[in-house]
């Protein structure tokens, strides 16, 4: 018996934000994935800690052993001098930690949300954001060896899973749970009750993942997935919906090609879809894993790193590049 729409949003809903309920096991999922600056290796974070690989070998060349319940995302600061882990316990805490690159000594720690972080942003070389399901999204400063709180806010009515930087025009954007993007100025620390730039509520279910289109352009691009089944193109400094694609299953993550010519949406049946921006028509369909991906990160070569179920990481090289 087939489920009803409704029924089927809310099962995906709940595999994404499940992960961190899920009891660490012998191969616990790849829940976040980056390369490194000089791209010599992939990192690679689930409940078992942090792994890293080489690439393109994806042997695995050493391990860090953080203190996290779950971790949702690795990123690396813009001069490729830290490398920043959230994550958290559900309904606890939420946590982030910097690292020194490549030497991984910890820099800042901090716990501080009521929930989970999902994502990260560096907004400059030191200014970041995080956001979590508590449906909070936090600015800091990084200074030296500490990191000081700007501004703390409840900028969603529901747990916040993405956020990205528009780092050139000082703006951030963050979706969750509430199906909304809502665009925020960088100098939201100026303000005592920060206020959305943009709210864009085009999406009819949760948004699950951001990704910013790479290249100088006159109106940044961000691309959005949703539970909806669709992968859609904003200008969201303007408020301007571009385009955008529908998808057969659930898109749970993104990543741009470096270039900015093709657009990758892992899914939830284990396929990477590549999106053409100027069709949103998707022009492949590639096997990745066996299961859910749940992350996706781009290389040089215009190949991508794919991981998700049972520990799988993979590398996968769309044809016609």
């Amino acid at each position: 018996m087939s489920l009803t729409a409704k029924t089927s949003l809310t099962i995906s809903l709940v595999a994404v934000i499940w992960l961190a309920c899920t009891p660490v096991a012998a191969a616990a999922p790849i829940t976040a994935l980056a390369f490194s600056p000089d791209e010599t290796s992939v990192i690679a974070g689930s409940q078992s800690g942090i792994e890293i690989h080489s690439w393109p070998q994806l042997e695995t060349t050493s391990k860090l052993d953080v203190e996290f319940g779950s971790i949702h995302d690795l990123i690396f600061s813009p001069n490729g001098r830290y490398l920043m882990i959230v994550g958290g316990v559900a309904s606890e805490f939420g946590e982030w930690q910097i690292f020194s690159w490549p030497s991984l000594n910890v820099v800042a720690k901090s716990i501080a949300h009521d929930d989970s972080i999902h994502s990260a942003a560096w907004i400059d070389e030191n200014r970041f954001v995080t956001v979590g399901v508590d449906s909070k999204w936090i600015v800091w400063r990084l200074n030296g060896k500490t990191a000081e709180q700007l501004v703390e806010w409840a900028g969603h009515s529901r747990g916040v899973l993405a956020v990205e930087a528009l780092r050139d025009k000082d703006f951030f954007v963050t979706a969750g749970v509430d199906q909304i993007l809502r665009v925020w100025p960088g100098d939201v620390t100026e303000h005592k009750s920060p206020q959305a730039l943009r709210n864009l509520d085009n999406h009819t279910g949760p948004v699950c993942d951001l990704a910013l289109r790479p290249g100088r352009q006159p109106q940044p691009m961000v691309a959005s997935a949703s539970v909806d089944r669709t992968v859609r193109l904003w200008q969201p400094i303007i408020g301007r919906l571009v385009k955008f694609a529908r998808v057969p299953v659930e898109p749970t993550c993104l990543a741009w090609s470096r270039d900015g010519s093709r657009l990758a949406a892992g899914c939830a049946d284990g396929s990477l879809r590549i999106i053409n921006p100027a069709t949103v028509q998707i022009d492949q369909t590639c096997h990745g894993i066996d299961g859910w991906i749940h992350s996706v990160a781009s290389a040089n070569d215009g190949s991508f790193a794919v991981g998700g179920t049972g520990g799988q990481i993979t590398r996968v090289m769309p044809s016609n590049h």
